[in-house]
């Protein structure tokens, strides 16, 4: 691993513990963990410093929120809990905007979160957006190409043999060979799911070639690394249940909690903490509501035992 990447993990994982911190009632045991962290490398206490820093500067957190000679929150943590809260919320909110003005930027076609939006291209294939999805139409003389930026999409592709429909993600390219198919791009991945006909997957880094998918079958791929097929997920086991944001639905078959928890929070604007690693990797099932997300969080916490704590509008804790 790189020293880029290696900082921008401990960025990531200090931003992580202030998230639990802002929850308010963290345990000795986790407490220590913390503790261990920051005294395993000078990188991660340095990350934690940067966080508390932006945090402080943006929410006025008072200075002894920060572990400068002996690391004690006790007393003074529970003093600032509110200021830590509201810091939260403010740093999600730049976070978001940041990340909504570079994709507005780029974007032809945008859904809000939330929001399924269907959009028709000029050569009349059709392009269904999931919530919080962004494209960008690229079409040439000799191929359609659009640019999947985050989210996803399904794409009903109109026939033209002389010109391919490409949708490009994540340094991947998925082919359609008159087809319908979903695509979903995450920040370092992205996975194709085929509905109708064939469709071939392409990476730079996949020296053998496409990988050829139907009706039915996924593939998937992270950056820099070759295509492949996947396994039937979780979501799949129900016909239909992978495309049921078409219809309004959120279904959920036997799919652990925490992925459950994710598949939810994308839905709706915030983020969604789960602390208590026991009740992660229970399976849970259950069909929801896409404009009612957060009655369907309440409902899967309460099948393990959790407490909703909403800290902020953008921050749901579970614990």
């Amino acid at each position: 691993m790189s020293e880029d990447e290696e900082m921008a993990d401990a960025g990531k994982e200090a931003r992580c513990w202030v998230v639990r911190l802002a929850s308010g009632e963290i345990g000795a045991a986790e407490m220590r963990r913390l503790e261990l962290w920051l005294a395993a490398d000078a990188a991660h206490r340095a990350a934690f410093e940067r966080e508390r820093n932006f945090w402080q500067r943006i929410g006025g957190l008072e200075a002894d929120f920060a572990p400068e000679r002996g690391f004690r929150f006790g007393a003074s943590f529970r003093r600032y809990r509110g200021a830590i809260g509201g810091a939260m919320a403010a740093c999600l909110a730049l976070f978001m905007l940041w990340d909504d003005i570079r994709t507005f930027a780029a974007a032809d076609y945008r859904s809000a979160v939330g929001e399924q939006r269907v959009v028709g291209l000029p050569d009349g294939s059709v392009v269904h957006l999931n919530t919080d999805t962004a494209i960008a139409i690229r079409y040439a003389a000799k191929e359609r190409r659009v640019l999947l930026l985050r989210g996803e999409a399904l794409f009903e592709v109109a026939p033209d043999p002389d010109k391919p429909f490409r949708v490009a993600a994540a340094d991947g390219v998925a082919q359609a060979v008159g087809t319908a198919f979903v695509v979903r791009a995450g920040p370092e991945s992205a996975s194709v799911l085929v509905t109708e006909g064939r469709v071939a997957v392409s990476s730079p880094a996949g020296a053998d070639g496409a990988i050829e998918v139907g009706a039915g079958e996924r593939a998937g791929y992270r950056r820099g690394e070759a295509p492949h097929a996947a396994e039937k997920a979780a979501e799949d086991a129900a016909p239909g249940s992978a495309v049921a944001w078409l219809r309004g639905k959120i279904v959920i078959d036997g799919m652990p909690l925490a992925d459950a928890i994710a598949e939810l929070d994308r839905y709706r604007r915030g983020r969604i903490v789960l602390l208590g690693g026991a009740a992660a990797g229970q399976p849970v099932s259950g069909v929801f509501d896409v404009g009612d997300v957060d009655e369907g969080i309440d409902a899967l916490a309460a099948t393990q035992g959790l407490a909703a704590t909403r800290i902020t509008p953008f921050l749901l804790v579970l614990r």
